[in-house]
């Protein structure tokens, strides 16, 4: 769904796996349109329940309950280690992206990598001291402005000192400059203001 139209951001908040029914519970936090993303769970062919509760104007959650797969097991285990934690929510970006940080020894990290299923790779993007702000997820910025943000931080935009420039940003976007400057500009008011909301 993180490739439609339909759905602008959806998060994971929580879930619950390994219980004795082999169902994975999970909590959605979801921007966009809600028919449609009834559509695709439906079609899930793990699918064995779900509810949906509106927030607000164009977003929702979803409790979702399914069975577990092979792949699905491995992947939750492969963090279920005593010195590690998944802080969330998770955060599901088009292309099959999935973002979330992890807090633990760095061994135990180490070990969740050779632990993955097949066909899953890590990124890490940030190794130090955690110091995120809880509530992330509520920022509402659409798919194209995540997409310029993260353009921004690929070409070195958002160096100190800066290394890209709004051109290298659009050239990556593949649109005008001006264009990428808006994406960015908008972005950047709203992560402002979610800061100091």
């Amino acid at each position: 769904m993180t490739e439609s139209d339909a759905i602008k951001r959806e998060w994971l908040v929580t879930w619950k796996v390994g219980v004795e029914d082999g169902n994975a519970y999970t909590l959605f936090y979801v921007v966009g349109d809600r028919e449609p993303y009834e559509s695709a769970l439906s079609a899930v062919e793990t699918m064995e329940s779900y509810d949906i509760t509106p927030v607000r104007d164009e977003a929702f959650y979803a409790f979702v309950r399914g069975r577990e797969t092979d792949q699905s097991r491995q992947f939750y285990a492969a963090f279920e280690q005593p010195t590690l934690m998944v802080v969330p929510p998770v955060a599901y970006r088009p292309h099959g992206v999935v973002l979330f940080d992890v807090v633990g020894e760095p061994a135990a990290l180490e070990q969740v990598r050779n632990a993955l299923p097949d066909g899953i790779t890590v990124n890490v993007r940030k190794v130090g001291e955690y110091d995120a702000s809880p509530g992330t997820f509520a920022i509402d910025l659409t798919s194209r402005q995540r997409e310029a943000l993260a353009a921004g931080r690929d070409v070195g935009y958002y160096d100190v000192p800066r290394n890209g420039s709004v051109e290298d940003v659009a050239e990556e976007l593949g649109c005008a400059p001006s264009t990428a400057s808006n994406h960015l500009r908008k972005a950047e008011a709203r992560l402002v203001e979610r800061v100091f909301r």
